[in-house]
């Protein structure tokens, strides 16, 4: 039941970025051609970007939140600011201009997609604010 669990929290993140991203092309690129499927390429990438970034951050994610024992301020401390760092990358994919206020509310906009597509890992987990793990 674990894998399927797993399994369903990554389907959760992936249909989240995915939707995201298409929000990022109508709202700041609505020139571009097939967003769709420009959204699904992007939606993938970030899913991927969050799992590479996130195996070399499950390390100070876990210490920190051994050192503490908090899992919120873990939580907050290290993987928003981590985020913030990934849709402002995937900002420059999907508008390669900045566009006040709606550029900054989209990346910030992305966090919170990311923070809710946890609450599946977090249930799993027993309620607890998933820290250390590879994901980001």
């Amino acid at each position: 039941m674990e894998v399927l669990g797993y399994a369903v929290y990554v389907v959760v993140k992936c249909i989240a970025y995915v939707t995201w991203c298409f929000v990022g092309l109508r709202l700041l690129a609505p020139e571009q051609p097939r967003p769709l499927r420009r959204a699904a390429l992007l939606g993938v990438a970030r899913l991927g970007l969050g799992v590479v970034v996130g195996v070399f951050i499950f390390f100070a994610a876990l210490s920190m939140n051994n050192a503490t024992r908090n899992a919120p301020l873990t939580y907050l401390s290290i993987y928003v600011p981590v985020r913030v760092v990934e849709w402002a990358i995937f900002h420059v994919l999907v508008s390669r201009t900045v566009q006040w206020p709606k550029s900054p509310a989209w990346v910030l906009g992305g966090v919170g997609v990311s923070c809710l597509a946890d609450i599946p890992l977090g249930i799993m987990e027993g309620g607890v604010v998933p820290v250390g793990r590879p994901f980001c």
